[in-house]
């Protein structure tokens, strides 16, 4: 008889003894913590009370102070008025405080402010153990006049001041929303040396020594190792090597070596130069001010600098751009990361204005240096096939430096100051210039070495003159960036502040745009180079991005403009990498004659002019509707803009671009 093949187990919980014991360990381990953590944040909660005391008892001195005045003025304490006038001001400066009042020795009620007066009637009238459970904490404090009671402090009129009970509890939600920022950066910084390591030493070897076993399967004998053979992989495909050597001169074959191009080092290396000039973010504009100040005033000052750095970095790309083929991708990441190195040390020890505005500017060259050599360095890796994946993976390396920077940048200038902030972004910079020699090969170009010719200017006219290419970059490169600077970086914060929103919670919804574009770029590139859909995916990201809009400018509530910058994150995840490819594609014939160069610098132009203009449109419509109905025409701007993309560029197929011209592909 026959004994029946055991099944596998698919049950959705692993069985078996480990299992149980690691389960036990975690529940033990996850009750454990919420007990402590339970303890901990009552402990938290006596210590903040006694710090609400405190700020209560610094606040009675000031009411008192006011009274004294008015007395020594010869006004009856029963007889002032405007402390009700006196209580909303002192709640400009501590939010938590809801109310005050006066009351006389025997428990009249002279004074109150910030609450109605049976309210706080109400509220007094509490037992202490109901008050431990009101939504107010009561700070009851004599009130020391000189000129009153005559020295008898049972006479003298006492203070109550009533906080907000959920100020114990807010420092600690924000303390938890920070450790988990720290703990989302720590976790993707992991992801990213993982990936790294992973990549260049397990699959790209593996996928090479696939290659080249199957050709020695299939007796063609024209394929090396090329990849490193001091690992183990390596080893063991050195005698491959050999064996393939030696059967390839029997047959009179010539073998060449077989490689794969470090692709995912451009991750890095572009999450390293954008990093080293993140880290500073958060305190540019405060150090800038500081500087400037003796020459042309502090904001002033500030502005100019910060323009000056904008303006290099958009003079710089489209040039490098069109220089990048003659100088190759390693040696132009070379020069930028050492002239970021100069501008960020040099800002570190910059003692005035002008001096600041030199190596500002040489920061601005280098990173639109860096950036171009990154770029360029994945066109020439990548080929229509998987050119938006490679694209994504640049610009995830990008989010993620502007996610990790500022965090990281805050806490560095919290504890050591501005210069030293910088100093570390231009070792940041350094450390890139070591990695570009590893992880940048030097020869990534697909189709070998030739260097294409510059562009005549007849050339180039023709290239604009792109009736597709135009309707790209006017109605969705521009848009793309000019709702990014607009809506992002002016119109939220600014929205916020007015909804009285702290600057940590507006943080936190900011980064939101970085970690949805990071989660999701990987997976909309993939999509898009499989689909062959360039031009649906830049048609959903400017939905995206209008349907997010219109949504937070009729509800401009903090819940929903987070959602909408969640979208935006999606959506700029989804279209950017896509522009890169749907221009080149646009640009066939263009390209095959003289390059990728001149496209992208057409390109990245017509993006920085977007976001430079942003926040002058987000300005002009704040100053004349107001943040939220800006918002809301900002939205319908991106609706207009999607509709005429949509109707423009649809109207044929991409491949009857370049149909009937030389070099087109049938």
């Amino acid at each position: 008889m026959m004994h029946e093949r055991a099944r596998p187990r698919t049950g959705l919980i692993p069985k078996g003894t480990i299992w149980v014991l690691l389960l036990v360990s975690v529940v033990a381990l996850g009750i454990a913590l919420v007990g402590i953590s339970w303890r901990a944040a009552n402990l938290a909660q006596d210590d903040l009370r006694g710090e609400t005391i405190k700020k209560a008892t610094i606040e009675a001195q000031v009411v008192a102070e006011k009274i004294e005045r008015a007395i020594n003025l010869g006004i009856p304490l029963d007889q002032i008025v405007g402390f009700g006038d006196l209580i909303v001001g002192m709640q400009d400066g501590d939010p938590d405080l809801m109310f005050g009042a006066i009351l006389s020795p025997d428990g009249k009620v002279l004074f109150s402010g910030g609450l109605a007066e049976t309210a706080f009637r109400q509220s007094l009238s509490l037992s202490p153990k109901e008050e431990q459970n009101s939504r107010f904490i009561l700070t009851r404090l004599p009130l020391e006049l000189a000129n009153t009671a005559r020295g008898n402090p049972a006479m003298s009129p006492s203070l109550v001041i009533g906080h907000d009970r959920r100020a114990l509890m807010r420092p600690l939600i924000d303390n938890l929303f920070d450790i988990g920022v720290i703990l989302l950066i720590a976790l993707a910084l992991s992801f990213e040396l993982m990936l790294l390591v992973l990549t260049v030493n397990v699959a790209m070897p593996v996928k090479v020594a696939c290659r080249v076993l199957a050709n020695i399967r299939a007796r063609k004998f024209t394929l090396l190792y090329g990849q490193s053979i001091r690992d183990d992989i390596g080893q063991f495909m050195g005698p491959m090597n050999a064996l393939v050597a030696h059967r390839a001169q029997k047959t009179g074959a010539a073998p060449h070596s077989t490689r794969e191009v470090r692709l995912v080092g451009v991750r890095l290396l572009a999450f390293m130069f954008v990093l080293a000039e993140e880290l500073a973010r958060p305190i540019m504009p405060t150090y800038f001010s500081e500087l400037a100040a003796p020459t042309m005033g502090g904001q002033l000052g500030a502005g100019i600098v910060m323009a000056v750095h904008l303006l290099m970095v958009a003079i710089a790309m489209p040039l490098c751009s069109l220089l990048q083929g003659k100088t190759g991708s390693l040696r132009l990441y070379l020069m930028g990361a050492f002239l970021a190195t100069v501008g960020l040390l040099g800002a570190a020890s910059a003692v005035g204005f002008w001096d600041l505005v030199v190596w500002r500017a040489l920061s601005g060259l280098g990173y639109a240096t860096t950036f171009v050599a990154c770029q360029s360095y994945v066109l020439d890796a990548t080929n229509e096939r998987n050119r938006t994946q490679g694209t994504a993976m640049m610009v995830s390396g990008i989010m993620l430096a502007d996610i990790c920077g500022p965090a990281i940048g805050g806490i560095i200038a919290g504890y050591f100051g501005a210069s030293l902030t910088f100093f570390m972004g231009g070792c940041v910079a350094v450390a890139a210039v070591g990695l570009a020699f590893f992880l940048m090969d030097s020869k990534a170009r697909l189709g070998g070495e030739k260097v294409l010719p510059l562009p005549t200017w007849a050339a180039f006219r023709a290239l604009l003159k792109n009736r597709r290419l135009q309707v790209l970059m006017v109605f969705a490169a521009i848009p793309a960036k000019l709702i990014l600077s607009a809506f992002l970086y002016y119109l939220v914060p600014v929205l916020l502040l007015q909804g009285d929103a702290t600057i940590a919670e507006i943080g936190r919804v900011i980064m939101l745009y970085g970690v949805v574009a990071l989660l999701s770029g990987w997976g909309a590139a993939r999509w898009t180079d499989r689909k062959k859909k360039e031009i649906r995916a830049v048609g959903i990201g400017g939905a995206l991005t209008a349907i997010g809009l219109v949504i937070a400018g009729f509800f401009p509530v903090m819940l929903v403009v987070a959602i909408a910058v969640g979208m935006l994150g999606l959506a700029q995840a989804t279209s950017i990498p896509a522009q890169v490819s749907l221009s080149l594609k646009l640009s066939r014939t263009f390209t095959e004659k003289h390059g990728t160069g001149p496209v992208l610098a057409v390109l990245r132009m017509a993006e920085r002019f977007g976001g430079a203009t942003g926040p002058l449109v987000a300005a002009t419509l704040v100053h004349f509707f107001g943040p939220g109905n800006a918002i809301l025409y900002l939205g319908g701007g991106a609706v207009v803009c999607i509709l005429c993309f949509e109707i423009l560029i649809g109207r044929m197929p991409v491949e009857q671009n370049v149909a009937g011209q030389p070099g087109a592909q049938k």
